[in-house]
């Protein structure tokens, strides 16, 4: 389906330093390697995205469609801006598809970072960078509002905590960005703010929801275990936030557990859709498993 250049521009060597090239950057920011989307025939464009439809789940799929479409949103706004686009997103592959062995497909692009992982039968789906603006949209009659469950079930975990709990998972030091985000590979983050093992059965089904959302990106199958593990886990997870707690608000949030991080935050952007909770950058880990590193070598 590919032609000869095509096929080597899309197929790259699978090197630490190759995999940690994923952006979310705007395309007038960062040089990116692979396949752009708009640069493909139909075919290989369906090709690429039935190659997304069987990584991710359904939701997590819709949400990609929903933060591309968010970038065009965005382009209309600034028509002079040559950044922003719906179909300036890239898809590469990083080492040679195999039933064994490690390989990665990247699918990036402005605020836009996947990285699918496979080993055998294994998936990871990490790092992902999620984020998007405008954060929510109205589009030829049909409202968006990408990371929706994200921000929803994040404000229902901090309203159900009491006015003790709420003091020991806002963090007083202010955050308005992740930590974690591009070009942050192998760091960690301080387990901050409130233990889950010190939550009510009710609180902890919240968090437990909230840790849930960013995980089911993933294909069910390959979410399953990651599932289990989170739940058996959950004593040990932390959750911290900063920024007021009614809905609506600019906030930022962080859930660490033994097997993953979750960071989440609003942007003070600029222009038409700037500041206030326009504008989300999120990122998704797996410290010492990102890109699939504790799944073979």
């Amino acid at each position: 389906m590919l032609d000869d250049k095509q096929r080597t521009a899309v197929m790259i060597e699978r090197t630490q330093a190759n995999l940690a090239q994923w952006s979310n950057l705007p395309e007038n920011l960062v040089k990116r390697t692979g396949l752009r989307m708009d640069k493909l025939n139909r075919a290989q464009r369906d090709a690429a995205m039935a190659i997304l439809k069987a990584a991710l789940s359904p939701e997590g799929y819709a949400q990609v469609q929903q933060i591309n479409t968010a970038d065009g949103v965005l382009a209309s706004s600034e028509p002079g801006n040559p950044g922003f686009s719906a179909d300036h997103y890239w898809i590469r592959i990083l080492g040679t598809p195999a039933d064994t062995g490690r390989w990665t497909i990247q699918y990036d692009g402005h605020h836009l970072g996947l990285n699918m992982t496979l080993n055998g039968s294994t998936m990871t789906l990490a790092p992902s960078f999620w984020g998007a603006q405008p954060a929510s949209y109205e589009l030829a009659g049909t409202a968006a509002e990408p990371l929706c469950g994200e921000t929803v079930k994040a404000f229902a975990v901090i309203g159900a905590l009491d006015a003790a709990q709420r003091k020991q998972a806002v963090l007083t030091t202010p955050i308005k960005e992740i930590v974690l985000g591009l070009g942050q590979d192998g760091k960690t983050l301080a387990a901050e703010g409130i233990r889950a093992s010190s939550l009510n059965d009710n609180q902890k089904k919240l968090l437990l929801d909230l840790i849930y959302e960013w995980i089911t990106h993933l294909n069910p199958t390959s979410a399953a275990a990651k599932l289990a593990v989170a739940k058996q886990n959950l004593d040990q997870v932390s959750f911290a936030w900063y920024g007021k707690v009614t809905i609506g608000n600019p906030v930022y949030y962080r859930v660490v557990g033994p097997t993953f991080v979750i960071e989440f935050a609003h942007q003070q952007g600029e222009g038409r859709f700037g500041g206030g909770v326009t504008h989300i950058h999120s990122i998704y880990r797996e410290p010492g498993g990102d890109y699939g590193a504790q799944s073979g070598s």
